[in-house]
C-alpha cells in the first residue's frame, strides 16, 4: 500500500512485523531516494546536505522506525561516545540518584552511560567491569568499587577508570572525606549530650568506606573520652535476609540500649527508625538517629533525616570532567570533597536519664530538653 506524506513523498507501508529485522541505514536510504551515504550524512547533520534532502531522509528514518547502530557510529569516528558505569545495589537510593546525575552530565558532553551493577552484596563486580568492557566503553566510572588494584591495573592501561568512593592508585578518584563526615554525625551527637552512640553499617557499603566512617566515628568518641565499645557496632545484613536487622533489634531491646545512631548511609537509618518505631520508641524523644548521604528521601517530612550530606550533583560532575580531561590527555587529578551536616529532626538532646552524669549546669536546655 502506497500513501502520501504532508511533504509530497510517497511511502509504502513498511510496518516491520514481529519476526522482521531491524531496518537499516540502506533501508532508510533507498525509501528516501539517496544514497547510503548521503543518508548517514543528513542523519548526523554532517557534510553538504540540504534542508529538502534531510527532511526527506529523516521523515524515512521516523516512517522504518530506525535507530542508528551506536557501535557502528562509534567505529566510523574512532572513539567510543558509551561510559561504563558501575554501582553496587541499585537498591541504595545515592546510587540511583548519582546515576541520574550522571547522565545529564555525559549527556551535556555528548556521551551516553551503560550501566551495570554488582548486585546487593557486591559480589558481581567483576563479571559486571568485564561486561562493560565488551561494549568497548570510553571510560569506567566506578562507584564504591570494593576489589583491589590488581584488576584495575590491568583495565587502566587501555581504558580511563574513575573511580568514586575507591582510592585506588589506577585511575582518578573522586570521593567524599568519609572520615571527617563521620566525626561531624558524632560530634553533633556528643553536642546533644549523647553518651551511648551505637554505628550501624550495611551490605550495602563498600568496606573501605564502612572503615572510614567507622575510624571517624570512634575518633570522635576518643576524643570526647567516650566509650566506643564493640557493642555498639552493629551491622544490617544483606537485603534478602530476613533477620536483617537483628542486632539492631537486640540492641534496641537491651537495658541499656544507645541513645543515638550514627548510620553509615540514610538508607539504612531508615531502617534503623522503622525498627525502633516498631518497638514502641519515639524519635527523637527516645531515640536520635543520624545518616549519611543526605539523599532525597531524608528531607521527606515523615522521615526528616539529621544527615551527612554528599554534592552528588558535584560528584558526577567532577566524575564526567575527570573522563573528559583523560580523554584529552590530562594526567589524573584526585579529588576529596568536603561534607556538611545538615540538622533535620531526627536528632535532639539526650533523654535526661542520659545526662545523669553531667552537673545540673551542663543539661542541655531549650525546646528539645526533657
Amino acid at each position: 500500500m502506497c500513501r502520501t506524506d504532508s511533504a509530497g513523498i510517497s511511502f509504502v507501508d513498511m510496518a516491520r512485523q514481529p519476526g522482521q529485522s531491524l531496518p537499516t541505514i540502506r533501508d532508510v536510504a533507498r525509501l528516501a531516494g539517496v544514497s547510503k551515504t548521503t543518508a548517514s550524512d543528513a542523519l548526523q547533520s554532517r557534510g553538504r546536505v540540504s534542508k529538502e534532502t534531510r527532511a526527506r531522509v529523516e521523515e524515512a528514518a521516523t516512517k522504518l522506525g530506525y535507530t542508528p547502530h551506536a557501535g557502528a557510529r562509534d567505529l566510523t569516528r574512532q572513539r567510543s561516545e558509551v561510559i561504563g558505569l558501575l554501582v553496587g545495589d541499585f537498591y541504595d537510593p545515592f546510587n540511583a540518584e548519582f546515576t541520574a546525575h550522571l547522565e545529564h552530565q555525559a549527556a551535556a558532553n555528548g556521551f551516553r552511560v551503560l550501566l551495570a551493577t554488582a548486585g546487593p552484596d557486591l559480589s558481581g563486580e567483576e563479571t559486571a567491569i568485564s561486561n562493560l568492557l565488551e561494549h568497548r566503553v570510553a571510560a569506567l566510572i566506578l562507584i564504591a568499587y570494593t576489589g583491589g588494584d590488581a584488576q584495575l591495573r590491568s583495565i587502566g592501561s587501555h581504558t580511563q577508570v574513575v573511580s568514586v568512593g575507591y582510592n585506588g592508585s589506577v585511575g582518578t578518584a573522586i570521593g567524599l572525606d568519609d572520615v571527617t563526615g563521620a566525626r561531624m554525625a558524632v560530634d553533633h551527637l556528643l553536642e546533644l549530650r549523647h553518651r551511648r552512640i551505637a554505628y550501624v553499617s550495611g551490605t550495602i557499603l563498600a568496606p573501605a568506606t564502612d572503615a572510614a566512617r567507622i575510624a571517624g566515628y570512634r575518633a570522635a568518641l576518643r576524643s570526647a573520652k567516650v566509650d566506643s565499645g564493640a557493642g555498639l557496632l552493629c551491622n544490617v545484613g544483606p537485603r534478602d535476609d530476613p533477620e536483617r536487622m537483628g542486632s539492631v533489634r537486640e540492641l534496641l531491646q537491651s537495658p541499656d540500649r544507645p541513645t543515638a545512631f550514627f548510620a553509615a548511609s540514610d538508607i539504612t537509618a531508615i531502617e534503623v527508625m522503622s525498627e525502633a518505631l516498631e518497638l514502641g520508641l519515639q524519635v527523637p524523644d527516645d531515640l536520635s538517629i543520624v545518616g549519611f548521604d543526605n539523599m532525597m528521601l531524608a528531607s521527606v517530612p515523615m522521615i526528616s533525616l539529621t544527615t551527612i550530606a554528599q554534592p552528588v550533583d558535584e560528584l558526577a560532575r567532577l566524575s564526567i570532567k575527570a573522563v573528559m580531561d583523560g580523554l584529552n590527555g590530562s594526567p589524573p587529578k584526585p579529588t576529596l570533597l568536603e561534607p556538611t551536616l545538615v540538622v533535620r529532626r531526627s536528632s535532639a538532646p539526650a533523654p535526661i536519664d542520659d545526662t545523669l552524669a553531667y552537673s545540673r549546669d551542663e543539661v542541655p536546655s531549650g525546646p528539645h530538653a526533657r
